[in-house]
């Protein structure tokens, strides 16, 4: 997992625009926690945010889990 999520911020370096993006893990685990503590800044710098696995979303009185990443 860290392999991939150190990858995002490598690539998210070399795109020609400012592009905010949203990461929403399907689940919490210490890997991710680590990753997301040891990468805070570079998260900030490069415009990238990270919700936590239990978001949900409230739509027409309806609320289901958060569990889409759309760049």
């Amino acid at each position: 997992m860290r392999q991939t999520l150190d990858a995002l911020l490598d690539a998210k370096i070399s795109w020609p625009d400012t592009m905010q993006v949203t990461l929403i893990p399907t689940f919490e685990s210490v890997p991710m926690q680590e990753w997301y503590q040891q990468t805070l800044e570079k998260q900030k710098e490069l415009g990238i945010t990270v919700l936590g696995s239990n978001s949900t979303v409230a739509m027409q009185d309806e609320t289901f889990p958060a569990c889409k990443i759309e760049f």
